[in-house]
């Protein structure tokens, strides 16, 4: 047992070198809630929770910029196999600028025991629908031709990976969001769809997690999620939340050189939770922001005879 938490050890280590090595040119969508969002941004996370739980998202970032990022997400998953695979939908809707697209996924993770937790494998794989609204753009030359007609909707492939390892006090999950970039390029008076895999160019997210019982009352939650992207510098979001008498969340979050957040939620029943993040810009987009808003909203429905008797930490 000890050797095997010692190679877990070395395994971890080597995630994180190898997420703070390898990059991208853009990030993919962001969440304060990523810590709630899981399902979405890791299929190791399909069926974890031993219940079919479903969440959704909103997002409106960076409120009073024409053109600024709105997204919302959704997930349902379930364990499968007598909870030894799991498996999920995931959908995303997202405005940003010009550019209107939409993502539909399925999801099949594996499991199995591994130490005193559980390891899961997760793939994802789906389509995305993409539309460029070039006639929305304002130029200096009215009759430039480039931006005559918008793009056609495009249906293009995509795909993402997953490993998670839980147990009952924390978790890790390494995952790679966007296997295929997908663009839309002009083509002699047309439009066509690019669709190119390069293994050095994954996007790469590591998150974690951990939950310290301060008192009968009182819990304390710590998150990070990293995320690598090439030709880039690394972003990093901490957070931590007090869960207090299994009811209230709140607590407060930081995304290197973006954003402080406060978090607040509910615990309404030990099936459904509700929370609410707000950002407040720290950089020179504070002059012309008022902030951003998230809502988040989730429910768990029990799995045959079991029943939920105390909130799921994640």
């Amino acid at each position: 047992m000890i050797q095997l938490k010692k190679q877990f050890t070395l395994l971890i280590i080597l995630i994180v070198i190898i997420s703070c090595n390898t990059a991208k040119a853009q990030y993919d969508a962001m969440f304060t809630n990523y810590m709630w969002n899981e399902m979405f941004i890791n299929p190791g996370y399909a069926g974890s929770r031993d219940a079919i739980s479903a969440t959704g998202l909103f997002r409106d970032q960076w409120v009073g910029i024409n053109g600024a990022p709105m997204t919302q997400t959704l997930t349902v998953h379930s364990p499968f196999l007598d909870k030894q695979a799991g498996i999920g939908l995931s959908g995303m809707r997202e405005t940003i600028g010009i550019t209107k697209q939409t993502y539909f996924m399925g999801t099949f993770a594996y499991r199995f025991k591994l130490g005193s937790g559980k390891l899961s494998m997760g793939l994802s794989l789906g389509i995305l629908n993409k539309k460029d609204l070039l006639s929305n753009v304002q130029t200096d030359q009215p009759a430039d031709v480039n931006f005559y007609t918008n793009t056609p909707l495009m249906t293009m492939p995509n795909g993402s990976f997953g490993l998670y390892y839980y147990t009952e006090k924390y978790y890790i999950g390494l995952s790679v969001p966007r296997l295929i970039n997908n663009q839309i390029v002009p083509d002699i008076g047309s439009f066509t769809a690019k669709n190119t895999f390069d293994a050095a160019n994954l996007h790469y997210f590591l998150t974690a997690g951990y939950v310290f019982n301060v008192s009968s009352e009182v819990k304390l939650k710590p998150t990070l999620l990293i995320k690598s992207v090439y030709a880039a510098p690394i972003e990093y979001d901490l957070s931590i939340n007090a869960f207090i008498k299994e009811i209230i969340w709140a607590g407060l979050a930081y995304r290197s050189g973006d954003a402080a957040s406060l978090l607040i939620g509910l615990q309404i029943n030990p099936n459904l939770r509700i929370g609410y993040s707000y950002d407040y810009s720290i950089t020179k987009l504070q002059k012309i922001n008022s902030g951003s808003h998230e809502i988040c909203l989730g429910y768990d429905f029990w799995v045959g005879k079991s029943k939920i008797v105390s909130p799921r930490l994640f």
